[in-house]
């Protein structure tokens, strides 16, 4: 089976995840962290992909955001997913914009990634060198090519750029200070969330997204599950993700169910440069 029929196999399981948040009787419980949440509908939905995928391919490794102690690394498996069953679980539980998001690696490369927007009925999915679509989650057999964007914006000055409030209070006030040198450099920022659809949105650019997009994104604390899907969706459309270190992630952050990530997002280099630079000024 190649890259495309994997992606697609699992396109084919998303329309159920809709009807599991239709039932909205909704238990909130409190993680580790400020304002950060699970609910009975992440662990529904987490575990109703697990089972489907396991179905299709039964020799498979899960990174999941809510079962992240139940990972066992194994070298001989070669197709990894990695998920994130509502990725905005604050959003969700507000009406908020919220997501559900799957990075799939197979054989060490990222080679899909699928994003359901879920108020927008939308599923955005990225192949490995076969480029971007959408469908309506009311028929995912009609996929259409999504438009590569022209990244043409690459100053700070009053770039919309958006970003997150991490959960661990270094985090956040390491957050406050890059912010701070954002703001004195001219940018507008923006904090909406989910991170995957902030980067999505990004992304897709004005071409595709003429209403919500934005510049580049950034946080300074997130795990795996929040960025695998979309980097590859990202990579598709001539964007790219960095991290700490001013590099693009590599696979094996984007596996990684334990590292706290800091990434910067655009699709212009030399704007993505800028934010780096300014990250660098504050965080040493």
């Amino acid at each position: 089976m190649n890259n495309e029929e994997i992606v697609l196999k699992v396109l084919n399981i998303m329309h159920e995840v809709k009807k599991i948040l239709e039932s909205k009787n909704i238990e909130i419980e409190q993680k580790e962290g400020n304002s950060n949440f699970v609910t009975d509908m992440d662990k529904k939905i987490e575990n109703y992909l697990k089972k489907s995928i396991l179905e299709i391919f039964p020799n498979v490794q899960f990174i999941a955001e809510e079962s992240e102690n139940e990972i066992i690394e194994n070298e001989n498996i070669k197709l990894k997913f990695v998920i994130d069953p509502i990725d905005g679980t604050t959003n969700f539980t507000n009406d908020w914009p919220y997501a559900t998001a799957i990075g799939i690696v197979n054989d060490n490369q990222l080679i899909g990634g699928i994003i359901y927007e879920i108020l927008e009925d939308t599923v955005y999915l990225g192949i490995k060198n076969k480029g971007v679509y959408k469908t309506s989650i009311y028929d995912i057999s009609k996929l259409e090519k999504v438009k590569t964007p022209i990244y043409d914006r690459s100053d700070i000055e009053r770039a919309v750029i958006c970003y997150d409030i991490p959960y661990g209070n270094e985090a956040f006030e390491d957050t406050l200070k890059v912010c701070s040198k954002l703001y004195y450099s001219g940018a507008s920022l923006k904090t909406v969330g989910p991170i995957s659809l902030d980067i999505l949105k990004m992304a897709l650019g004005k071409e595709n997204r003429p209403k919500d997009y934005n510049l580049a994104t950034w946080h300074l604390e997130v795990r795996a599950w929040d960025l695998a899907a979309v980097t590859c969706i990202l990579r598709e459309l001539g964007g790219e993700i960095i991290g700490k270190d001013g590099k693009p992630l590599s696979i094996e952050t984007l596996t990684n169910p334990t590292e706290k990530i800091t990434f910067i997002a655009s699709g212009n280099e030399n704007l993505r440069n800028s934010i780096f630079d300014k990250y660098k000024e504050v965080i040493k």
